[in-house]
């Protein structure tokens, strides 16, 4: 009975995917031409979407001639008053600009041949931008004021072998720029990259990134890169280790047990060992993950961030201190979330990327759509057009 059932399995497979050879390859074949059945990778560094993430296109061409197809996409930054201007930079290709929603780019030079770090700047788009790169072994920022025709260096660290590793200029506050270096620095301008001050207290790796809250103006959060997530209330005067914040909150409880047991107040102290256990027992299950690789806020929501780790994703609603983790597909837990974004109009709507393919939920994560890319590379970044967030890209 048991090998009747297998060969009716085996023969209802095998008619299942007969059939699928037989349909015609133009019925599954999307608007956008591309055979969805097609096995070849193509060769693209910027991808787009117009469908909200069901389709993508390559968008990597300068002319007829050229392309930045063979770029690594480091970081993409838009316009703010003028929709369809968006600039990316590369790691080791320079800076590249398109003014038609990626369908032209034209490259801006940039002296040092590797980037590490760029910001578009809010407050004049159209001819401020802010770049980290070495020269003569020296990890600096720099800064153009024309659009890019002429840079120069605006910081310098002190010692080689060390590079300034993230920048980021505050959404709201955009005086304010902040750079983390290879070395664990972190340094701070309130006037636009002419004067620096270092802000807060040494931490531990590579900065990779900064992000702020929805609407607590000081509210910063710094990336280590593989590690952890430090969370500043003071706009990075000090940075806060939650971890070590927490259990610093069990000690306290259980000083006080100790000092209630030798007043010979049992009942105190058995209270407050009790809420020791309890606290400690709570940090454990909710406590921040491992090989934090990526993270973003929630734009609307105060107080919400998530963070992608080479073996899940995680949220917190509490600034950091205590983390949750998010249901997503399971395979995906087997690469690196490289990237998270949140829809600048609608908390729930996630999107990221894993690998090769782009992971989206409506529901707050209840649930995932899943679109293959068909790319040559594992994707880098996913990021929604400001407006209209129909459209994203991927790097």
């Amino acid at each position: 009975m048991k090998k009747y059932i297998l060969a009716v399995i085996s023969i209802t497979l095998l008619v299942f995917f007969s059939g699928c050879s037989l349909i015609q390859k133009k019925d599954n074949t999307p608007s956008n031409g591309k055979d969805v059945f097609s096995v070849n990778a193509e060769k693209g560094s910027l991808w787009k979407t117009s469908d909200g993430g069901q389709t993508f296109s390559v968008k990597s061409k300068i002319d007829e001639k050229n392309s930045i197809t063979s770029a690594d996409i480091l970081s993409i930054a838009y316009h703010t008053k003028k929709p369809g201007t968006i600039y990316v930079s590369t790691v080791d290709s320079g800076i590249f600009k398109t003014e038609n929603a990626g369908e032209n780019w034209a490259s801006i030079a940039f002296p040092p041949k590797r980037i590490y770090s760029f910001i578009l700047d809010k407050n004049s788009p159209d001819d401020r931008m802010f770049a980290s790169g070495v020269v003569g072994g020296w990890g600096k920022i720099f800064r153009t004021d024309d659009g890019g025709n002429n840079w120069r260096d605006i910081y310098t660290e002190p010692g080689q072998k060390t590079v300034v590793t993230a920048l980021s200029q505050h959404f709201r506050d955009t005086n304010v720029i902040f750079a983390g270096t290879s070395a664990g620095t972190v340094v701070k301008s309130v006037d636009n990259g002419d004067t620096w001050k270092n802000t807060g207290n040494k931490v531990d790796g590579v900065a990779a990134d900064f992000t702020f809250d929805a609407s607590k103006k000081l509210v910063t959060y710094l990336l280590i890169l593989d590690k952890k997530i430090y969370y500043s209330p003071d706009g990075g005067v000090t940075w806060l280790d939650w971890e070590a914040v927490k259990q610093q909150e069990v000690k306290d409880l259980q000083d006080k047990a100790a000092k209630a047991s030798l007043a010979r107040n049992i009942e105190q102290a058995k209270k407050f060992q009790e809420q020791a256990q309890k606290l400690s027992e709570r940090n454990q299950i909710n406590k921040m993950p491992d090989k934090i690789v990526s993270m973003a806020t929630d734009p609307l929501r105060t107080g919400i961030i998530y963070a992608g780790t080479s073996a899940g994703l995680f949220r917190s609603n509490d600034y950091g201190k205590y983390w949750d983790e998010v249901n997503i597909i399971e395979s995906a837990k087997k690469f690196a979330i490289r990237s998270i974004a949140i829809n600048p109009a609608n908390s729930m709507e996630i999107i990221f990327v894993a690998g090769r393919a782009f992971y989206k939920s409506v529901n707050g994560g209840e649930t995932w759509s899943v679109t293959g890319l068909n790319a040559d590379r594992e994707a880098w970044f996913v990021s929604y057009d400001p407006f209209d967030a129909k459209y994203l890209f991927i790097g």
